[in-house]
């Protein structure tokens, strides 16, 4: 596969960027930083990139790209509703620890709130479109016919904001991943929705 110059240019600066991003975080790196750290001239970064938020947007679609195919193959592994929805959880939530970057939309720190907040939601639009065709799959299989079709929506949105809300105040409150208690939350998420 034949990589432009400009595509292997962009390539680096997004690779380079979000090395500092993690370490430093959006608000204390500069662009003259990520140039530097690409041996690149800053007007070279504008020639790619508008601003420092418009890099760290590019850090995050891939950092989420990286995650959800991730998360893809290991909910494609289960069988059940249930299987699939806990290993969903369970997955996002470890990748979402292990990237910095991401993890800092997951849990809005920024600098710039209306930005982090935007990024949050469009995370979370994408994520409630993947759980609600996780959710649709089984109506459609039958093993979810408890619910009506048209409520699955909301239940997907429900099951987010419950399990994300949740693993938040946890983390806020404990400071540390605690697997076995994650794990447990998301069993009874599943458990309790898809009885």
């Amino acid at each position: 596969m034949n990589v432009s110059k400009d595509e292997a240019v962009r390539s680096e600066i997004i690779y380079q960027a979000q090395k500092l991003f993690q370490q430093f975080g959006l608000k204390k790196t500069t662009m003259d930083e990520i140039a530097a750290a690409c041996g690149k001239a800053k007007s070279t970064l504008y020639h790619y990139f508008t601003s420092k938020e418009e890099v760290f947007d590019a850090v995050i679609e891939i950092e989420l790209t990286k995650l959800r195919k991730i998360v893809k193959d290991k909910v494609e592994e289960q069988k059940t509703i249930t299987g699939k929805l806990k290993t969903y959880m369970i997955e996002f939530q470890k990748g979402t620890l292990s990237m910095a970057n991401v993890y800092r939309i997951v849990n809005n720190v920024s600098y710039d709130k209306k930005a982090s907040k935007e990024r949050f939601v469009r995370m979370m639009e994408f994520e409630k479109s993947y759980v609600l065709r996780i959710m649709e799959d089984a109506y459609d299989s039958g093993e979810c016919r408890s619910i009506d079709k048209e409520d699955l929506p909301l239940m997907a949105e429900l099951l987010l904001a419950g399990f994300y809300g949740t693993v938040k105040y946890l983390i806020e409150k404990d400071d540390k991943y605690d697997q076995q208690k994650l794990e447990r939350i998301a069993e009874i998420f599943t458990s309790k929705l898809f009885e």
